[in-house]
C-alpha cells in the first residue's frame, strides 16, 4: 500500500471519527471511566482520570485504556514499546533515540505530548514510580509487562488527583491481581539485517487464597535486545547526510538557501590520521595529512561547509555511533493481598528489576586542543624541518568509541490497608518505598589534559628515549606520562592510549518515600443522585545523592564530566474531590466533578491545583465532556541543585569575521530559587457508544508558563553581541575571540501552547465463522507554540527534526484490523506519520522547499497465532510477525552536530524490517 492510498485511508477514517464521536480506546475503556456495552456488569473501581470510586461515575477527563490482548496481538517484549506507538506519545528517551546521549542511553520513558517525559506522570498500581534520575525520570525497563493486566492513558491535566508532573497526562501501569494459574511467554525475534536480536522468557503466577478472601500474584520478565550497536550497520546511515552551509549563497533575501543537506558529508575539523586545518598559522604546516609509515601529505579536500566537507578525507563519527542501544533487563514483582476481618484488606506489593545497556556515543576527538612542537620526535622530518607549531586535530578510532554503560537497579515496596465502614463508604492507607541506584560509566573517555602532556613529547637527551616533555631532564612533571604519537591512524601506543583515557564513574542513589490515606463514599442524596467524595493526605519524600570519580569531578574529561550531587524535597499535600449529579431523567443524566489539591514543598513553598468538569448524556449511547484544570510540575532535583551537566552545540559566533560556525561547551546550571510550572488545561469531546461500535473526539489545549529551561546559547551570544552586557558574563572567550563555553542557568522563563484533536473508534461484529475488530486512533496536532528560552514563541507542529527539542508531528494515526476464528488468529497494524518538516525555523532563505519537507511514512505490521489445544498439547499458542513489513527506511534528517546521525529515531524505525516467533503456555 502506498503512502497515498494509506494516508487517504487514515484520514477518511479519522473523518468518520470526527463525524460519530465516542471513544475506542485501544481496548474498550472502563466502565467508571468510559464507555460500557450495555450488558456489561459495573464494578466499583478506580480509574485514574479520577479518584472516585463508584459503579456509576464517568469521569469527564479523556481516558484510554490499552489492556494485556493489544500487547500480544504487538509481540511487544516490552510495554514502553506499545505505549510509544499511541500517536499521542513521542519516543523521546527510547533505546532507539539516545544514541548520542550520554547518561540516558538506552533508558525507556515514556513522553506525552512530546512535552517532556517528566511532564507526565507515571504510576504503577496507582502509585507514583520511583524516578532512576535527578530530572524525575521513570524507566519503564523496571516495569515487568506480564504482570499488567492494563494500561491506563489520561490525555489532560491530572494534577489535582494525582499531583505534581501530571502536566500533560498521566500513565498507569496496573498489575493483574486477579490472574488464575500460570503463563510462560518465550519469544525470539531479529532484524532482517541479522542484528537486533530480541530475546524474551516471562512468566507469571496467579492464584486466589482461602475461597477467595485473598489473591498471590507472582511475575518475572527477562528480556534481552543487542540492538543495532553501530552506524555503519544501516545503508542509510552510511549515506553520511549533514546540514552543511551553502557556498553560494550571498546573504539575506537572495533567493539562495544558506544551508543544503548532502551526503557523503565528512569531518572537515578532523579524521583518523591527524589533520592540520588550512589557513590556520599561514605557513606550509596547514592543510597536510599525516600517516603511519612517518610521512605528511596535502590532505585532499572536498567541498568544504563549516565543521563539514563533501568528500575529501575526514572522519565519520556516525559510522561508529548507536543505532538501537543494547538493552538487557530483568524484573521480578509479588503482590499479596487478604482480607482481615469481614471489612478490611492488607494489601503488599514487592518488586526488583534490573537493567543495563551499553551504547556506543562517538569516537574521541581532539579538535585542536593539542599544540605539536617542532622538536617532537614522532613528527615526520620534512615537517619538523618547517620549525613551526601547529594544533593538530584528530579523531581516535584506534580505540572503541566513547560508550555509555548504564545500570539501573530498583526495589520497590508498599503495604497497606483499605476497607469500608458505615453504609457507602471506603478508606485507603499505604506507604510506599522505592530506591534506585543508577550507575552509569564511559570506559576509555579522553583525559583531554593527559593527552596534551603526552603529546608534546621529546626525545631526552641523556637517554636517548622518547619522553613527555614535562618529564624531561629527570623532571617528574606529568608522573606515568607516556608519550603518544598521534601522527596516522594506529600509530599510537597501547601504553599511550591506557595514559591519555580512562574510565568515568557515576554513581547515583535515589530514595522515595510515599505515605497516603483517603476516605471516600457517598455524603448525601441530593436532588439527582448522591453526592460522592473523596478526602485524602500524602506526604512525599524524595532524596539523591550522587557520586563520582575524580576524573570527572576535575572536568578532566572530554565529555560527560559528572558531578557530585546531593538534593532533596518533602511534599506535604492534602485533596478533595467531589461528583455531584446535577440532573437525571430517563434519557438524559448531567454530572458535575471537581476537584482540588494544596501541596507544601519544601523547595517552592505552597501551590494549589484544582479540576472541574461536565458529563452530560442527552441520550443513553452520547456522552459529551469537558474539563478545564491547573496543573503543576515542581522542579525536580536535578533542576534545583544540579552543580553542572556539560553539553555541546555549534554556535554561530557573531564577534569573529564571517560568524563562523563554532563547537562549543554549553553546560547547564541548577538554580535553587526555581518556582514551579503552570499549565491550564482545556478539554472538550464526545463519546458515542453502541452495540460493538465505540468512538470519540477530544479537542485539548494546554498553556503551560514558567517552564524551567536555559536561555539558549545561540541566543546568549545573539544578545551579548546586540548590547545586553550581563548576558556577557555567561560566555567564557578565548583569546583569539572564539568561544570556548556559554553557561546556561536553570530559569522559569519559557512558555507552552498546545492545542489538538484526539479521536479513536472501535468496530466489532462476527463476520462468517469469526470475530473482525477494526480499530483507529489517530493525533492531530493544531499548534505547538513553544519558547522554551523565552521569547516569541515558535510553532513546532510538524517539525520532526531536532532543532528545537520539542517537535512533533502534526499528524499520526494508527488503523488496527484483527480477525479471530476458531483457533487461528490474525492482526494487522498500519503505522502513519504525517509529513513535516526539518526545522520549523527554516524558510526558502534557510533551506529550500524540497529539502525542509520530509515526506510522511507509513508502517505496516503484521502478526498471527495459533492455539494448538485441539491437537492435544493443551493450553498452548504458537504465534510470529513481521513488523516494518515494508522494510521502510527512516527519511533523512541529519542532526546539526559533529555526529552527523542520519535521522531522529524519536519518531521513526531505525530498525528496518523484523522477524519474531514464540509461544505463550496457559494452565
Amino acid at each position: 500500500m502506498g503512502d497515498d492510498s494509506t494516508r487517504s485511508l487514515v484520514r477518511a477514517a479519522l473523518g468518520l471519527t470526527l463525524v460519530f464521536g465516542g471513544e475506542f480506546a485501544l481496548a474498550a475503556e472502563s466502565p467508571a471511566g468510559g464507555s460500557a456495552d450495555p450488558g456489561d456488569t459495573l464494578e466499583e473501581l478506580t480509574v485514574t482520570g479520577s479518584r472516585i470510586e463508584h459503579s456509576g461515575f464517568q469521569a469527564p477527563t479523556p481516558v484510554s485504556v490499552l489492556d494485556a490482548s493489544q500487547v500480544e496481538q504487538r509481540g511487544a517484549t516490552n510495554i514502553a514499546n506499545v505505549i510509544n506507538e499511541i500517536p499521542a506519545f513521542t519516543g523521546t528517551i527510547t533505546p532507539a533515540s539516545t544514541g548520542l546521549n550520554s547518561r540516558q542511553n538506552g533508558i525507556n520513558a515514556v513522553d506525552l505530548r512530546g512535552l517532556g517525559t517528566n511532564r507526565n506522570l507515571v504510576l504503577l498500581n496507582g502509585r507514583r514510580g520511583t524516578p532512576f534520575d535527578e530530572f524525575g525520570n521513570v524507566d519503564l525497563n523496571a516495569v515487568p509487562s506480564l504482570a499488567i493486566g492494563r494500561v491506563e492513558v489520561v490525555t489532560g491535566g491530572a494534577s489535582a488527583a494525582w499531583g505534581s508532573d501530571a502536566i500533560s497526562g498521566v500513565v498507569n501501569l496496573i498489575y493483574d491481581d486477579e490472574l488464575e494459574g500460570f503463563k510462560f511467554n518465550g519469544q525470539y525475534g531479529q532484524s532482517e539485517h541479522g542484528d537486533a536480536e530480541d530475546t524474551r522468557l516471562a512468566a507469571a503466577w496467579g492464584a486466589s487464597l482461602n475461597s477467595g478472601s485473598g489473591h498471590f500474584l507472582l511475575a518475572a520478565d527477562y528480556n534481552k535486545n543487542e540492538g543495532v550497536p553501530e552506524g555503519r550497520d544501516r545503508d542509510w546511515q552510511r549515506r553520511s547526510p549533514a546540514l552543511v552551509s551553502n557556498p553560494a549563497d550571498t546573504g539575506p533575501n537572495d533567493g539562495i538557501p544558506q544551508f543544503l543537506i548532502r551526503d557523503n558529508a565528512v569531518l572537515f575539523i578532523g579524521s583518523p590520521n591527524g589533520v592540520t586545518l588550512p589557513d590556520v598559522t599561514g605557513t606550509a604546516v596547514d592543510n597536510l595529512e599525516f600517516f603511519s609509515n612517518g610521512t605528511a601529505q596535502t590532505r585532499q579536500l572536498g567541498q568544504v561547509m563549516d565543521n563539514f566537507m563533501i568528500g575529501g578525507s575526514g572522519s565519520r563519527l556516525g559510522d561508529r555511533s548507536a543505532i538501537f542501544i543494547p538493552t538487557e533487563r530483568f524484573n521480578i514483582l509479588a503482590t499479596f493481598r487478604h482480607d482481615i476481618g469481614e471489612s478490611t484488606e492488607a494489601f503488599v506489593e514487592t518488586s526488583f528489576a534490573q537493567s543495563k545497556s551499553s551504547g556506543k556515543l562517538v569516537d574521541a576527538f581532539s579538535f585542536g586542543e593539542v599544540v605539536i612542537m617542532p622538536d617532537n620526535p614522532y613528527l615526520p622530518a620534512s615537517v619538523a624541518a618547517l620549525g613551526e607549531a601547529f594544533p593538530l586535530f584528530r579523531t581516535f578510532e584506534e580505540i572503541p568509541p566513547i560508550t555509555s554503560e548504564s545500570k539501573n537497579d530498583n526495589v520497590r515496596f508498599v503495604a497497606g490497608l483499605r476497607g469500608d465502614f458505615g453504609n457507602s463508604f471506603k478508606w485507603n492507607a499505604s506507604g510506599q518505598y522505592g530506591r534506585t541506584k543508577f550507575s552509569n560509566e564511559q570506559p576509555q573517555n579522553l583525559l583531554v589534559g593527559n593527552l596534551i602532556l603526552a603529546a608534546d613529547a621529546v626525545r631526552d637527551p641523556v637517554s636517548g628515549n622518547i619522553v613527555c616533555r614535562a618529564n624531561l631532564n629527570g623532571a617528574n612533571g606529568a608522573p606515568g606520562c607516556v608519550p603518544i604519537n598521534l601522527f596516522g591512524k594506529g600509530s599510537p601506543s597501547a601504553a599511550a592510549l591506557d595514559y591519555v583515557t580512562d574510565r568515568g564513574t557515576s554513581d547515583t542513589e535515589i530514595k522515595q518515600s510515599v505515605f497516603m490515606a483517603d476516605v471516600s463514599g457517598e455524603l448525601f442524596e441530593a436532588w439527582a443522585g448522591p453526592l460522592l467524595g473523596t478526602f485524602g493526605v500524602e506526604y512525599r519524600k524524595e532524596q539523591l545523592d550522587r557520586v563520582v570519580n575524580a576524573p570527572n569531578e576535575n572536568d578532566e574529561f572530554l565529555i560527560v564530566n559528572a558531578k557530585p550531587l546531593n538534593g532533596e524535597f518533602t511534599a506535604k499535600e492534602g485533596f478533595v474531590e467531589f461528583a455531584l449529579p446535577m440532573l437525571k431523567t430517563d434519557r438524559q443524566t448531567l454530572d458535575l466533578n471537581a476537584a482540588a489539591r494544596v501541596t507544601d514543598y519544601s523547595t517552592v513553598g505552597s501551590v494549589t491545583t484544582w479540576k472541574a468538569g461536565l458529563v452530560y448524556s442527552p441520550v443513553e449511547s452520547l456522552r459529551l465532556r469537558g474539563s478545564i484544570s491547573r496543573d503543576i510540575r515542581a522542579p525536580s532535583i536535578g533542576e534545583t541543585f544540579v552543580e553542572t551537566v556539560l553539553l555541546f552545540g555549534n554556535i554561530t559566533n557573531p564577534f569573529l569575521p564571517g560568524s563562523p560556525t563554532e563547537f562549543v561547551e554549553t553546560p547547564t546550571l541548577g538554580n535553587a530559587e526555581l518556582t514551579e510550572e503552570t499549565a491550564k488545561t482545556t478539554t472538550f469531546g464526545a463519546v458515542y457508544s453502541a452495540g460493538g461500535f465505540r468512538a470519540s473526539v477530544d479537542w485539548y489545549h494546554i498553556d503551560l508558563t514558567d517552564t524551567i529551561g536555559v536561555l539558549a546559547p545561540q541566543s546568549v551570544v545573539n544578545r551579548c553581541f546586540a548590547g545586553e552586557t550581563s548576558l556577557c558574563d555567561l560566555i567564557a572567550f578565548n583569546p583569539d575571540g572564539s568561544i570556548d563555553s556559554i553557561a546556561g542557568k536553570n530559569l522559569n522563563l519559557g512558555a507552552f501552547d498546545l492545542e489538538g484533536i484526539d479521536a479513536e473508534l472501535r468496530y466489532s461484529q462476527p463476520l462468517g465463522n469469526g470475530d473482525l475488530s477494526v480499530g483507529v486512533i489517530a493525533s492531530y496536532l493544531i499548534h505547538k507554540e513553544i519558547a522554551p528560552s523565552g521569547g516569541a514563541p515558535l510553532d513546532t507542529a510538524g517539525e520532526v527534526g531536532t532543532a528545537s527539542g520539542y517537535g512533533t508531528p502534526d499528524f499520526k494515526a494508527t488503523l488496527s484490523v484483527g480477525y479471530d476464528i476458531g483457533d487461528l488468529g490474525a492482526f494487522a497494524q498500519v503505522r502513519y506519520i504525517g509529513s513535516g518538516v526539518y526545522d520549523a525555523t527554516y524558510g526558502p532563505e534557510e533551506l529550500s522547499a524540497a529539502e525542509n519537507d520530509i515526506g510522511a511514512i507509513t508502517y505496516v505490521d503484521l502478526s498471527a497465532n495459533y492455539n494448538l489445544s485441539r491437537l492435544g498439547y493443551g493450553d498452548v499458542q504458537v504465534f510470529a510477525g513481521v513488523d516494518n513489513v515494508l522494510d521502510k527506511d527512516p527519511p533523512v534528517i541529519p542532526l546539526n552536530f559533529i555526529s552527523n546521525f542520519a535521522t531522529n529515531g524519536s519518531h521513526y524505525d531505525v530498525i528496518g524490517r523484523k522477524y519474531y516467533v514464540g509461544a505463550r503456555v496457559r494452565f
